[in-house]
């Protein structure tokens, strides 16, 4: 199991091919298995050099207390470049890693190639989403509240609340949680919640509106039919000159998972196809 040491913490990751670079992104939660799942690794590895990694807290990468930020998370990125090598490389960022990715190309545009967006939200564009819309929140809402944890519309954004619930949770309804969630993405939460990742993850940390307008890389927003930030992705077409969309028939806020195959074909359409010639907005739906 391949690790390197940068910013005095343990990064796991994996590579696979050769060519030009590719980084993937998991989001807050995950950890980069998602991008095998999907077979993204598999796929992009024949024309690519790909590298996945674990961000810090999560997988099998070292968990500090604090510094989970979109900022820290794009110093770690590019840190962890250094050490593998990357003068440059495109980015694929799910969800939080999609922020991930807008950081890093905002404060070292010299390094991003180019992005792929998937599905993320944005702190400071947070007041164009209504996510009380998205029906898989309304589901995980009743699942918590069943296990003895509130969540509110109005605070959907605010891990820390849900972090710090999930740690007092006393023994009783603690083992209601695991059964609802299951075990897996119960350590996962506990160990989180030693952290600060939950509060860290809704500030900007610099990262405002017009310090996402400046990113100039070509860039590819995919979001699902479904998704509760539709709004984002019509906010990054219309405000990043490089940027399309492609939206995944039948996908919520999870495409990788919920359909990777028409997922897996944006980014092969993205990566090794013409960008230039790619149709934008809902013009392109990937089938």
């Amino acid at each position: 199991m391949p690790f390197a040491t940068v910013r005095g913490m343990k990064f796991h990751y994996q590579q696979a091919g050769a060519g030009p670079e590719i980084v993937l992104i998991h989001g807050v939660t995950g950890d980069l298995s998602i991008w095998f799942l999907c077979k993204a690794v598999q796929s992009l590895s024949t024309t690519h050099r790909v590298t996945a990694f674990d961000l810090r807290g999560h997988g099998y990468s070292d968990a500090p207390p604090s510094g989970y930020t979109s900022a820290d998370h794009a110093a770690d990125l590019l840190a962890l470049m250094d050490a593998l090598g990357m003068e440059r490389a495109s980015v694929v960022g799910h969800s939080f890693g999609g922020v991930i990715a807008a950081h890093a190309a905002a404060v070292a545009p010299e390094r991003i190639e180019s992005i792929v967006f998937s599905d993320p939200y944005f702190p400071a564009l947070r007041h164009l989403e209504d996510v009380s819309r998205w029906g898989h929140w309304q589901n995980f809402r009743a699942q918590a509240d069943r296990a003895g944890v509130e969540l509110s519309d109005e605070h959907w954004y605010d891990l820390g609340k849900f972090f710090d619930q999930v740690m007092h949770l006393d023994d009783d309804r603690l083992l209601k949680f695991r059964r609802e969630v299951g075990l897996p993405a119960l350590n996962r939460l506990l160990r989180l919640g030693k952290t600060t990742c939950g509060d860290d993850t809704k500030v900007a940390a610099g990262l405002t509106a017009e310090l996402i307008e400046t990113i100039s890389a070509p860039s590819l927003a995919v979001y699902g039919e479904f998704s509760p930030f539709l709004a984002t992705a019509e906010y990054l077409t219309t405000h990043l000159p490089g940027c399309r969309s492609v939206i995944i028939p039948g996908a919520q806020h999870r495409a990788p998972e919920e359909n990777p195959e028409a997922f897996l074909k944006a980014l092969l359409d993205f990566f090794q196809g013409d960008r230039a010639a790619a149709p934008t907005g809902d013009a392109l739906n990937a089938r």
